[in-house]
């Protein structure tokens, strides 16, 4: 399972992406970032995670994972126990067999039963579950409208207090854009003096010699 499975960005409603900020660049940022990333950081755990806790299965159930890993077929029941066994040869019957055939009729005794009152009661049992099953439908569909409403409700709510803040938010954006320019401009000119400072030395140690 991946580690990281989405990125959502903190002020949707608010945020425009920069005027330069197209299609191109920002598949070109993702894909920078998953250079950087080792390739293994879709399957490896993150260091600060826990470790896992020791696995408490029994080795009945940890069979039963590796022959589904394996994809091999489930021979849980041996069928074979039910089949009527061959008594048309003249040899005489074992008594192996005659617990096969006892097995066996008393299986299928017991299937007649239970067909029979399958027969009488299923119909009944079969409507009294789809009723429970109805309302049990019902309930999720419920629940499903209560959450839609609920997450409906925290976006609305989510919007209109990014909105109110539109103002400020852009207010702080600009700020810090002329702050950065200004930085920008005063380092262009530091760097302007600092070089008429060199060329005047320069300039006084030659009329100075």
């Amino acid at each position: 399972m991946p580690l990281i499975i989405a990125s959502h960005d903190s002020l949707p409603y608010i945020d425009s992406p920069a005027p330069q900020t197209g299609p191109h660049s920002l598949s070109a940022a993702r894909n920078l970032i998953a250079s950087a990333l080792p390739p293994s950081h879709l399957t490896t755990p993150h260091p600060f995670l826990p470790p896992l806790p020791p696995s408490n299965l029994t080795p009945l159930a940890q069979a039963e994972q590796s022959r589904i890993a394996n994809k091999e077929p489930l021979n849980a029941i041996d069928t074979s126990r039910y089949e009527l066994p061959d008594l048309s040869s003249a040899a005489p019957v074992t008594k192996t067999q005659l617990q096969q055939a006892y097995t066996s009729s008393h299986y299928l005794r017991e299937r007649l039963q239970q067909l029979a009152l399958l027969d009488e009661f299923g119909k009944n049992a079969w409507l009294v579950g789809n009723a429970q099953l109805e309302e049990i439908l019902r309930g999720v569909e419920k629940e499903l409208v209560d959450m839609r409403d609920s997450v409906e409700g925290v976006n609305r709510e989510r919007k209109e207090r990014q909105e109110a803040a539109r103002g400020e938010m852009e207010g702080l954006d600009n700020g810090w854009r002329v702050g950065v320019g200004r930085v920008v401009e005063i380092e262009v000119e530091v760097g302007n003096v600092e070089e008429r400072r060199r060329r005047m030395l320069r300039e006084g140690a030659s009329a100075g010699g």
